[in-house]
């Protein structure tokens, strides 16, 4: 009887054991939850999605489009969410590199803020100054050439007449590209205006140094700005969420492939223990009806095992497939949005380099959408963003790209253009487009664009061209809202009909592939 307890024993501690490692196997395949895996990809995709809209707020601060700065403080809440989900995902990533990668876009996120924090200080100094001078200095020149001159001698009169014209001229040039030698012109503007203030009244000689000292600050401020946009473009938060989101992705993959390794283990497992059955099977024929009971819940654990795995992956095709379409597409229109229009505009220059032909770009800024938001709300802005991008994409070639960037900015990108005419011709039919929106959401709007054109025949091996070709159509686009608007304005960088031989070009690499 002692004999027969302990082998009872035995077999019960072996079949706790058995049913121990089968449990352990099982649960490993269930190791991954794809629900968390996706949601944490989605967290990453918005915060670039909102770090992108930051930039580009920052960038419609710089150029006088936001005066407020609220674009700028929206986003943050949003972000701290999101970083601070993305931290309790980190366990996730299985891995110090990513814990690393994660402390990377932390910081830079953090030195971004406080940079965009002193922009905000140095931006609203300088815009009070830009506010300032012109109208100033109009008034002044007009005191000193009328009553405040009367006494003094027109020489005098004329020369700080001139000095004004200059100051202006050269401090407006300044705002818009600043320079070392515009700077040194615009020190030798202040000092001939304090030279010939002196022979004036009082009210004329506070006033030039009112104006003076406007100009100092724009003359400051406008370079200590744009050093902070160049320290805030240099942290590289797109890059560091882009290889956090590789890291987890990377992470991700490596724990399917775990997932399927034990699904083989478990199916061999399976096998072993169903010989193991057999063989007690053939020892112990009165078990032979539990053994066929525990052999199909095997067969059926192992069936509903594979659909599920089955099901789940095609749940998360269906995701990546949607995440991807979010990734490269403006969610409210269906156009493509920067991340791929910069893509899109790398191979065309690639492209053109190759074949000799001219890449354009147009800078498109509605006119007059702010007035529809403001007076119908935002749900007819909307409207009226897809049907600008529906009436512009009617006229465009196949081949074409429209994209949108955000707000009310859009992009089009053409292909082995003709030449200046051509464009001109696809600017004005987009022009004519978007005047023909009259109505949205039963709403009466009247809306225009002003367009900014730029050119070129290829990167020719220059590092940055795509962001110089649409850096030159948003200065265009800037010179034709100053224009007047419901216009179109082309970039004197513009290449029209110079573009070389592309064997030329082919030859110039070979030698310098030979001299490398």
């Amino acid at each position: 009887m002692l004999g027969i307890s302990r082998r009872r024993l035995a077999a019960a501690a072996l079949l706790t054991a058995l049913t121990a490692i089968l449990g352990y196997l099982y649960n490993r395949t269930q190791a991954a939850d794809i629900e968390a895996q996706n949601q944490v990809m989605l967290n990453l995709r918005e915060l670039e999605k909102l770090d992108a809209e930051w930039t580009v707020n920052i960038l419609r601060s710089h150029i006088g489009l936001d005066t407020d700065y609220a674009s700028l403080a929206a986003p943050l809440p949003r972000m701290r969410e999101l970083q601070a989900q993305v931290t309790a995902a980190l366990p996730m990533a299985r891995g110090p590199e990513a814990e690393h990668a994660y402390g990377e876009v932390a910081r830079a996120l953090h030195e971004k803020t406080a940079l965009v924090e002193q922009f905000k200080a140095q931006n609203a100094e300088l815009r009070k100054s830009l506010i300032y001078f012109p109208p100033a200095v109009t008034e002044l020149k007009s005191d000193v050439t009328g009553i405040g001159g009367a006494t003094v001698p027109a020489p005098t009169v004329l020369a700080l007449d001139a000095a004004l014209n200059g100051l202006l001229t050269d401090v407006l040039r300044y705002n818009l590209a600043p320079d070392d030698a515009l700077a040194r012109r615009i020190e030798k503007d202040i000092a001939l205006t304090m030279q010939h203030k002196n022979a004036f009244s009082p009210a004329v000689r506070e006033s030039a140094e009112t104006i003076v000292a406007h100009a100092r600050v724009i003359l400051r401020n406008r370079a200590l700005e744009n050093q902070l946009e160049t320290r805030i473009a240099a942290l590289g938060t797109p890059a560091a969420l882009d290889r956090l989101g590789r890291l987890f992705d990377k992470a991700f993959d490596q724990g399917l492939i775990e997932k399927q390794r034990f699904r083989t283990f478990l199916a061999i497992y399976s096998g072993i223990l169903l010989l193991l059955l057999i063989y007690v099977a053939r020892r112990l024929l009165r078990s032979y009806t539990i053994i066929g009971v525990v052999n199909r819940s095997l067969q059926a654990a192992n069936e509903t095992l594979e659909q599920r795995v089955a099901q789940r992956t095609a749940e998360l095709e269906a995701q990546s497939a949607q995440l991807q379409q979010l990734a490269l597409h403006d969610g409210l229109t269906g156009l493509v949005n920067y991340a791929q229009l910069t893509r899109l505009l790398d191979h065309a220059l690639v492209r053109a380099t190759r074949r000799g032909t001219i890449v354009v770009v147009m800078f498109i800024d509605l006119d007059g959408f702010k007035a529809v938001n403001d007076t119908y709300g935002h749900a007819t802005g909307d409207l009226v963003l897809k049907a600008v991008a529906e009436r512009v994409q009617a006229w465009l070639r196949k081949e074409d790209v429209l994209a949108r960037l955000g707000g009310d900015e859009f992009v089009i990108l053409l292909e082995e253009v003709s030449g200046r005419e051509g464009a001109e011709r696809v600017a004005q039919l987009a022009l004519d487009a978007i005047r023909g929106i009259k109505e949205a959401g039963g709403h009466p709007v009247e809306i225009s664009a002003s367009i900014g054109i730029s050119a070129t025949c290829g990167d020719w091996g220059v590092e940055g061209a795509a962001d110089a070709l649409l850096a030159e159509a948003d200065q265009a686009m800037y010179v034709a809202k100053q224009g007047g608007k419901s216009r179109w304005a082309l970039s004197p960088k513009a290449q029209w009909d110079s573009c070389p031989d592309p064997r030329s070009i082919a030859r110039v690499n070979d030698g310098r592939a030979t001299a490398g």
